[in-house]
């Protein structure tokens, strides 16, 4: 549908641990994109390092499965976890989510600034778009702009609405849509 209202939009959700490695949902994905015809490259699927903790090596094999469908794969709530770097080295990752707890102060704290910076430049480097998630003013904005993030959720861009608000506001700001 937003396609058709000149919307070029990207769809994130969030999948839980036990799906991730679900026996059936790699095949019912496909089934639900076929059927209702979802154009699979504005599709993400974020999962949390927790997702990938039970069992490792079936949760990269079913993230592959899934990235080889041309389904954008998201870790969410980086910088959280205790094994950030090697999940970093071995998922099929598309997008890298930071945490809100490194992102929020970035712009007043030093060191938080240094980490989400740095965070930036390696995800960058590693070929991967970065999310920054809990921004709540425009100075915080400001500085994720400056460090060269590419894309920001959070409070101060718009609380959660419904897809009709959504419309109508991307059609105010075409900035929030670019």
């Amino acid at each position: 549908h937003w396609r058709s209202i000149g919307l070029d939009l990207t769809a994130a959700v969030n999948i839980s641990a036990k799906l991730v490695t679900a026996t059936r949902f790699n095949a019912d994905v496909r089934t639900l994109l076929a059927r209702d015809h979802v154009p699979i490259d504005r599709l993400i699927f974020e999962v949390t390092e927790s997702a990938t903790l039970a069992d490792p090596q079936a949760a990269v094999a079913a993230l592959v499965a899934l990235r080889d469908l041309g389904i954008g794969i998201s870790m969410d709530d980086y910088g959280t976890g205790q094994s950030t770097l090697t999940y970093l080295r071995t998922l099929p990752l598309s997008e890298l989510k930071i945490d809100r707890s490194f992102v929020q102060h970035a712009h007043v704290n030093h060191k938080d600034g240094v980490m989400v910076r740095s965070t930036i430049d390696l995800a960058h480097d590693l070929g991967l778009k970065v999310v920054a998630e809990g921004i709540e003013d425009a100075d915080c904005l400001a500085f994720l702009r400056a460090a060269g993030c590419d894309m920001a959720q959070g409070y101060h861009i718009s609380r959660p609405i419904p897809a009709a608000a959504l419309v109508e506001l991307l059609g105010r700001d075409r900035a929030l849509a670019a």
